[in-house]
C-alpha cells in the first residue's frame, strides 16, 4: 500500500513529463514565442542590402535594359498569423526616369519549432506564394528569418530578415 508521501511523488513524476510536453511554440520555456514583430531585410536574392540588379537590354518589359535598385524592406509578422512583406525597389529604365516598384505580399504565416511557413495568395501581379524556412538566433542574439524562394530561372535566391 502507497503511503502518502509516495502517492505525491508518484503523482509529481508522472505529471512532470506532462507538463513538459504540453509546452509548445507558444510555451514560456521557447524562445520563439515572441517570434511576431518587425523585421529589416537584411539580404534580398543572396546580396546584402542595399543592392542592384541589372537588366541587360532585350528584356520583354526593359527592350533598353534597366537598373533595380533594392534599397530595404520588412517583413511584418503580426500575433494573429497574419505577415505582411514589403520590399522597397526603385527600377530606372535605361534612358528614362525611376520610379519605385515595391513588391508587396501578405498572407499568413506559422512556426513548428524553427521551421517558418509563409503562405500568400495571388496578389499584385505576382503568384501564389508558399515559402519555408527558419526562424533562429544570429551571432548577436537577434531573431533571424532566413528562407529560398525560386527564382523563376530554374534557381532559387537567398533572404534574410533580422530583428
Amino acid at each position: 500500500m502507497l503511503t502518502k508521501k509516495s502517492r505525491l511523488f508518484l503523482g509529481l513524476t508522472v505529471a512532470t513529463p506532462l507538463l513538459f510536453a504540453a509546452c509548445t511554440d507558444n510555451g514560456i520555456v521557447n524562445p520563439m514565442s515572441n517570434a511576431a514583430g518587425t523585421y529589416q531585410l537584411t539580404i534580398y536574392a543572396g546580396s546584402s542590402v542595399p543592392t542592384f540588379f541589372t537588366v541587360q537590354p532585350g528584356d520583354a518589359n526593359f527592350p533598353n535594359g534597366a537598373r533595380f535598385d533594392v534599397t530595404g524592406g520588412t517583413l511584418v509578422l503580426n500575433s494573429n498569423g497574419a505577415f505582411v512583406e514589403t520590399n522597397n525597389i526603385l527600377i530606372t529604365p535605361q534612358g528614362q526616369a525611376s520610379f519605385r516598384n515595391d513588391f508587396i505580399s501578405s498572407g499568413t504565416w506559422t512556426l513548428n519549432g524553427t521551421d517558418l511557413t509563409l503562405s500568400a495568395p495571388a496578389q499584385n501581379n505576382n503568384n501564389a506564394r508558399f515559402v519555408t524556412g527558419t526562424l533562429d538566433t544570429n551571432v548577436n542574439s537577434q531573431l533571424r528569418i532566413n528562407y529560398q524562394e525560386a527564382n523563376g530561372s530554374g534557381g532559387f535566391d537567398s533572404f534574410e530578415y533580422v530583428r
